[in-house]
């Protein structure tokens, strides 16, 4: 898994952020950033000051496996009964007497934040979200073996969803025979609430999976991902159900595979993301099915299966060495359904390497 070594570069890397920006200490409530910067993923709250090791407060059920897992700094266990907005004000007084601290303030809950305003007196409260984010979206070496073999354990899935597309059986069944099959292989758990859409519902971009029946030559969306080391993998790929594609369902998923190609040839270092939309859609919209492409481009993967950079028309990201994004176009005609391929880039300084391995048009 992770190396003591790149916790350690971590929060060194976080450290000179807050010098910059004049934070003393960041205060994050992210379970997701819990594990980014200790290796343990759950507890009340993490305490990194500018000056000294981090501190995790976990419920005191969950110290003796924190304190086995944290790979540096401390764990505080917080008693039965104690509220948050006493706990962190006491561990706080340990490390500061006054200062700045930085709050997520995408997850901190107005009642946490007043109380913390009313009893940090001699404290300023800063918005800074954003600073465990931008470091999160570079991924090291070790990040991306991760998400490599939790895309391998996706496209098992995937596979054996593509070997259940038979006419009468339930859209929930190939769900389960997907998840199965990455269980097998050894995922954690799934990045997402496995998506298999059929028929018309295959126009829907975030199907759940029903209980509707598979018929013959029905387009069939599947879109799932794996999570192994604490990161998400994501993937889509269209089937047809006993494999009868029809000739118009073939000149979408041409479309689909040709945008991606497109987007492909836009990404390295320094591009905006927004340009490798714009390259994509532009396939699109040549041959005619622009307003059915309803949604941004694609998405940073790492530890969420979404966060930054974000590959929309509307983003002002620019990509980095590191990142790991998505690209998945789709088209979604209603009354006749949708074809969405998605496949998982990691970004270099002179172009991208591709991870899927598996064949972006199954007939």
């Amino acid at each position: 898994m992770l190396s003591t070594s790149t916790f350690k570069d971590r929060i060194s890397a976080i450290k000179r952020i807050m010098e910059k920006e004049s934070i003393d200490l960041m205060l994050i409530l992210k379970k997701e950033n819990f594990y980014y910067f200790t290796g343990f993923p759950r507890g009340y709250a993490l305490l990194i000051p500018s000056s000294g090791e981090p501190v995790l407060l976990v419920p005191k059920l969950e110290y003796e496996e924190a304190s086995s897992s944290v790979k540096l700094g401390s764990v505080v266990p917080v008693e039965r009964g104690v509220k948050l907005s006493e706990a962190i004000p006491l561990e706080l007084s340990k490390v500061l007497e006054r200062g700045t601290i930085g709050i997520e303030e995408d997850v901190t809950s107005i009642s946490l934040y007043n109380a913390l305003a009313d009893k940090l007196k001699n404290f300023e409260l800063k918005f800074a979200s954003k600073i465990p984010s931008r470091l999160r979206a570079v991924k090291c070496a070790e990040e991306v073996e991760l998400i490599k073999r939790a895309l391998r354990i996706a496209e098992s899935g995937v596979q054996a969803a593509i070997n259940a597309l038979k006419d009468g059986v339930k859209e929930v069944e190939v769900a389960g025979e997907a998840e199965y099959a990455m269980r097998k292989e050894g995922a954690e758990w799934f990045s997402f609430e496995t998506i298999v859409a059929s028929g018309v519902r295959s126009a829907y971009p975030h199907g759940q999976s029903s209980h509707k029946r598979l018929k013959s030559g029905e387009l069939v969306v599947i879109d799932i991902g794996a999570k192994y080391g604490g990161y998400c993998s994501d993937i889509t790929r269209t089937g047809v159900v006993d494999g009868k594609m029809s000739a118009d369902a073939l000149k979408l998923m041409e479309c689909v595979n040709d945008a991606i190609e497109a987007a492909l040839g836009r990404i390295s270092a320094g591009v905006k993301a927004s340009d490798v939309d714009a390259a994509a859609r532009k396939v699109i919209v040549d041959r005619g099915y622009g307003e059915y492409f309803i949604h941004g481009l694609g998405h940073g993967v790492g530890l969420n299966v979404h966060e930054d950079p974000r590959l929309s028309s509307q983003s002002e990201d620019i990509l980095q060495a590191g990142n790991v994004v998505t690209v998945e176009p789709g088209i979604y005609i209603p009354d006749f359904g949708g074809v969405r391929i998605e496949e998982m880039v990691l970004v270099k300084e002179d172009g991208y390497e591709l991870l899927n391995r598996l064949s972006r048009i199954i007939t």
